[in-house]
């Protein structure tokens, strides 16, 4: 297995190009260096559709990966904006994150899985986050499963209930 396939395993990424890892003692953090892959570059943070670039955004931004052991993870790249026809100028889609997220995929969706298992306490601190972020994370993760899922789906047949018949004065329903 190629050093690059096996990172990209480790940190749970799909469609990007690692370009370096690296192991900072200071704060006992691996930093990821990333980067969309050629076709999952230029869309739409909102809806997924190829759009405009725009510019070059604010720079290089982080997001928080599932730990290696003991050690924190973030994937840190280039959040260019994009120019959609629906949603105007945005941050441009990566394949790792939703929109708007600090957090990868991997990292939303095992904190969303644990809040259904285990106490708010037990979550916080084997994730090292606040509960804050434990509810946004739950609410983008429910976001998309509802997204993705028609509550209707396979509905046959729909009852009503007109409730207990009342009485008119004159003792008729």
């Amino acid at each position: 297995m190629r050093d690059v396939s096996l990172w990209g395993a480790l940190l749970g990424v799909k469609k990007t190009v690692i370009e370096a890892v690296e192991y900072d003692e200071d704060a006992d953090l691996v930093v990821a260096r990333v980067r969309p892959s050629s076709r999952a570059r230029g869309r739409c943070g909102v809806c997924g559709r190829r759009s405009a670039g725009y510019d070059g955004g604010a720079g290089r931004r982080r997001w928080r990966a599932l730990d290696l052991g003991t050690v924190k993870v973030v994937l840190e790249a280039e959040a260019p904006r994009v120019s959609c026809r629906e949603h105007g100028v945005v941050v441009a889609a990566v394949p790792w994150a939703r929109h708007d997220a600090g957090h990868t995929y991997a990292f939303d969706e095992t904190v969303a899985w644990l809040a259904t298992q285990a106490s708010k306490s037990t979550v916080t601190q084997l994730m090292r986050v606040a509960w804050r972020t434990v509810g946004a994370i739950i609410t983008r993760v429910w976001a998309d499963v509802e997204a993705g899922t028609d509550r209707l789906e396979g509905l046959t047949r729909i009852g009503i209930d007109e409730g207990p018949q009342v009485p008119d004065r004159r003792g008729r329903p």
